[in-house]
């Protein structure tokens, strides 16, 4: 296992010691995920707006409303639920710039490297997320 001492600072998705609030691999990794969640919601709402328009949605047009209105609302929760995790990942890049990334918001204890691995965005531990039931 890397140390601090023999090969530098812990700073990889890798590993499961202590991880450092500047670790350019989580910066990397969360802000890859950032992009990428910025763009789903992006073509989410078009998606949503296309088809809305498209069917009168809002203008008071009659539209296919019987065939469409159920598509709109799941491309809706689709929507809420992409803005979510994009936000989620905003918190995480500011944690990780405020230096508490990597940290339990509940306990203040280090959250593992391979949960953060497995979810960059994790803001509690693993026994403090099934008190919350998350």
């Amino acid at each position: 296992m890397q140390t601090e001492t023999n090969r530098g600072p812990l700073t990889g998705p890798e590993r499961d010691g202590p991880v450092p609030a500047a670790g350019p691999r989580w910066r990397a990794l969360l802000e890859m995920r950032w992009r990428a969640r910025l763009q789903e919601v992006t073509e989410l709402a078009l998606a949503y707006h296309e088809a809305a328009a498209a069917v009168g949605y809002g203008t008071g047009g009659s539209g296919e409303d019987g065939l469409q209105v159920p598509r709109l609302l799941r491309l809706q929760r689709r929507t809420v639920t992409s803005r979510r995790a994009l936000a989620d990942t905003e918190e995480a890049l500011a944690r990780l710039s405020a230096g508490r990334y990597g940290r339990c918001e509940s306990c203040a204890g280090a959250i593992p490297a391979q949960r953060l691995a497995a979810t960059p965005e994790a803001r509690y531990c693993a026994p403090c997320a099934r008190g919350r039931g998350r």
